[in-house]
């Protein structure tokens, strides 16, 4: 047994707050749970109070008849740890706490939700709430419900999950859905979105979990639930609120100010194969998709099916913005639609049934027929106008094609999704046929669902092994990252090139003369720049001399460097003058490991240069990644057409770009507890075959003063 099922299915439930007035809390929730008809014993509890809905009052928990399940605490904040503490002594295992007044008021009240979270976890009490509506269990008939239970809710396959008690109540009154669960959990003090989607993995009723998500404080529980979701075969779809990037400008580091940690979310939630939607419209379509389909797609390929050329044309814009593939047909499928279709249709995909296929719906099923008899075909959608105030006459006839689509899909071997291609709800005529098979509404959101179901297959049918690190971790660079003191170039370069990333010939002078023999070292043409850790962006204070091609330039430039940062920044610590071997020509990237709490570090790349922040041109995924996905990285910015040779540019080695952001990567595992960010800022990646080199950097460490 599930240590939620007392919880989610409790046998036996004691409320406390319970009273006769109809309009109070306690009243509401005895209420819902004889309107549900819950099957197990229900004691409320009050002081003076004989009966409540018929039902015998008890004085305290500790005079009820037996042990209970759950107590629903139906009280105000500054009694809810007594209740607890009462409940526990009785031998609950779980409780509801409905009230407001804890961490989401300020610091007393996060001070008291921190009181009660520990003593439940102390007592290994299951806590949903505070500040919540609690708990439907619409399969059970299990309603610790403190808002009015949605009328005629029907059991279902689908568990909803939120922060917001608003959501529930939107979502649940749509008269759309069936639900297995409605979990109203505000605060997530005890019980949070991980403990919920443990049980939801190994919970018969549910099929697909939708998520309304204020904070994930926990990443790595959530990724073990996913983790069962996953092996399941049960789709997780969130919608996230509060995707701020207001606080990347702050960073240090260049990364910080490009990958944001909106960004750290997308991949986390990509890595775990979670569905991120953008709004209510679209978790509808994404969750009505997935709880009605029968199939998954086997590929990437969409095949669509209309009879109007210019909704088509829309589609495939639409399609094209979302990133689905609409391949071509093969020759075969071409030869037998120019025998299905008449003279003047186009044997193509998206596929024209004309106008000639709104009435003859046998040649209508056999166009549909054909798309998925393609190989190169995995999902086809039918998209028309059906709404629901369409006239009787014309949905009479988009009723006959329904019944032809029907015939085909409920038979068919690949999923098959009809969709409105307007917002509006489908005509109910147009709709009846249809009961097997994922309808949904508006073209976009239909479309963005689709893309959603191709992906969740894709990562439902591959698991990726464990990736082993490139690098060691060293101990004596442990030491230094905990020290406290910041990293300057040069030492930030010797930690990159002891993990084995090529990093620019250089060396650190104290003096005009110590400066030239640097350069002869290095060879010209130099760069001269100012070794300081007080200063991460040195061209700002005049830091920083470029293509200084002798003795006499070198010094010149270093005491240019020492005057003006004496002037711009009189403050600042200097260490020397780092002398640098100027690389010509390639292509300016940027590299980088950024870290936003609470998710695991992440790696980006992009254009690098001085206009960083200005192009945003940059990826973000979490760490590690392997060669290939490095590779695909790269490939996803504008720096991958850079690399390729644009506009007859030579082409740039992507292969070791690829492996320094890979050992980049595995870096930022090797010390995810001591380092907080690198930029590599920029790195020439050279001609093809000649490599790759970092040619400023910076490491910042978690504990720097």
């Amino acid at each position: 047994m599930h240590y939620l099922s007392s919880l989610m299915n409790p046998k036996s439930i004691a409320v406390l707050g319970a009273s006769p007035r109809p309009d109070t809390m306690g009243n509401t929730v005895i209420k819902n749970l004889l309107r549900v008809g819950y099957g197990g014993a229900i004691y409320p509890i009050h002081p003076s109070a004989e009966s409540v809905l018929g039902l015998p009052c008890h004085r305290g928990v500790d005079s009820l008849p037996e042990p209970v399940d759950c107590v629903v605490i139906a009280l105000s904040a500054d009694k809810a740890l007594e209740a607890l503490k009462s409940a526990h002594a009785a031998g609950a295992r779980s409780a509801v706490l409905y009230a407001s007044g804890f961490a989401e008021t300020g610091e007393r009240g996060a001070a008291l939700q921190a009181e009660i979270g520990s003593f439940c976890r102390d007592n290994q009490i299951n806590l949903c709430g505070p500040n919540c509506l609690g708990i439907f269990s619409v399969a059970q008939g299990v309603a610790l419900y403190s808002a009015a239970v949605p009328e005629g809710l029907e059991p279902g396959d689908i568990a909803l999950i939120s922060h917001s008690g608003s959501a529930c109540i939107a979502l649940s009154s749509l008269n759309r859905f069936k639900f297995s669960h409605l979990v109203s959990l505000g605060n997530g003090a005890v019980t949070d979105i991980p403990e919920y989607l443990d049980y939801l993995a190994q919970d018969p009723s549910t099929k697909v979990a939708a998520l309304f998500v204020e904070t994930l404080r926990d990443p790595a529980a959530f990724a073990s639930a996913a983790a069962k979701m996953r092996k399941a075969g049960k789709p997780i779809v969130a919608l996230k609120v509060g995707r701020s990037v207001s606080g990347a400008a702050a960073s240090a580091a260049h990364t910080g100010a490009i990958a944001s940690s909106d960004s750290a979310l997308q991949a986390f939630f990509r890595r775990h194969g979670v569905v991120l939607v953008e709004d209510y419209d679209e978790l509808v379509q994404t969750i009505a998709l997935f709880s009605a389909t029968r199939l998954m797609p086997e590929g990437v390929g969409l095949g669509v099916l209309n009879v109007s050329g210019g909704e088509l044309a829309m589609t495939c814009d639409i399609a094209e913005r979302c990133g689905l593939v609409l391949p071509d047909l093969c020759e075969s499928t071409v030869a037998h639609l120019r025998t299905v279709l008449p003279p003047f249709g186009a044997p193509r995909n998206p596929l024209d049934a004309t106008g000639v296929g709104v009435f003859d719906t046998k040649m209508y099923g056999d166009c549909l027929d054909a798309l998925l008899n393609d190989p190169s075909i995995h999902i086809v959608a039918v998209s028309q106008d059906c709404p629901s105030s369409m006239g009787e006459d014309q949905a009479a006839i988009y009723e006959k094609l329904a019944k032809a689509v029907a015939e085909r899909a409920n038979h068919a071997h690949k999923p098959v999704v009809f969709f409105n291609n307007l917002s509006a709800r489908i005509h109910p005529d147009v709709l009846a046929p249809l009961s097997q098979i994922p309808t949904l509404c508006g073209m976009g959101n239909a479309l963005r669902a689709i893309k959603h179901l191709v992906d969740y297959a894709a990562f439902a049918s591959t698991e990726a092994a464990p990736k082993t690190l490139s690098v060691e971790r060293q101990e004596e660079w442990a030491s230094r990252l905990v020290s406290g003191d910041p990293f300057t170039e040069r030492e930030s370069k010797l930690f990159l090139e002891d993990h084995g990333i090529a990093v620019t010939a250089e060396g650190l002078a104290s003096s005009e003369s110590d400066a030239v023999a640097h350069a002869e070292v290095v060879g010209y043409p130099v760069v001269l720049k100012i070794e300081s850790a007080d200063l991460p962006h040195k061209s700002e204070v005049g830091g920083v001399i470029i293509n200084l091609s002798d003795a006499d330039a070198v010094r010149a430039a270093y005491r240019q460097i020492q005057e003006s940062v004496a002037r711009k920044a009189p403050e600042a610590r200097v260490t020397g003058v780092l002398v640098q071997k100027m690389i010509r020509g390639g292509v300016e990237a940027i590299l980088g490991v950024v870290t936003h709490r609470p998710f695991p570090p992440g790696i980006v790349v992009g254009s690098g240069g001085v206009l960083v922040e200005i192009l945003q041109d940059a990826t973000f995924e979490l760490a590690p990644v392997d060669l290939e996905t490095a590779g695909e990285l790269v490939n996803r910015t504008r720096l991958g057409s850079m690399l390729g040779g644009y506009r007859g540019s030579v082409v740039g080695d992507r292969d070791a770009l690829a492996r320094m952001l890979e050992r980049l990567s595995d870096i930022a595992v090797a010390y995810a507890n001591e380092l907080e960010a690198i930029d590599l800022n920029p790195v020439a990646v050279l001609p093809e075959g000649s490599g790759a080199v970092v040619l400023d950097a910076l490491v910042i460490a978690k504990t720097q003063r």
